[in-house]
C-alpha cells in the first residue's frame, strides 16, 4: 500500500516541496519588483488612481448586481403569489 504523498506525486507528477519553493521564490520576486515600482512618487500616484478606479468599478458592480438580485426577487415573489392564486 502506497501512502497519500506517494499518490499525490504521481498523479500530479510535481513533488510538492519543489512546488512551494518555486512559489515562495515567484512571491519574493514580485514582492521585490514592486518595491522597487513604488519607491518613485508618481508610480505610486499612478498605482494609487488604478486602485480607486478599481474600488469604484467594482462598488458599482455591486450595486448593480444587488439592485438586479432585489429585481429577480420581486419577480419570484409576483410569480409565486400568483401560483399561489391559481
Amino acid at each position: 500500500m502506497k501512502d497519500q504523498k506517494t499518490q499525490q506525486h504521481e498523479k500530479s507528477g510535481i513533488n510538492p516541496v519543489v512546488a512551494g519553493v518555486a512559489g515562495a521564490v515567484i512571491g519574493a520576486s514580485v514582492a521585490a519588483a514592486g518595491a522597487v515600482v513604488l519607491k518613485d512618487e508618481k508610480n505610486r500616484q499612478k498605482v494609487k488612481e488604478a486602485l480607486t478606479t478599481v474600488k469604484e468599478h467594482a462598488i458599482e458592480y455591486a450595486e448593480d448586481m444587488q439592485k438586479h438580485v432585489e429585481d429577480k426577487k420581486g419577480e419570484v415573489e409576483k410569480s409565486l403569489l400568483k401560483a399561489k392564486k391559481k
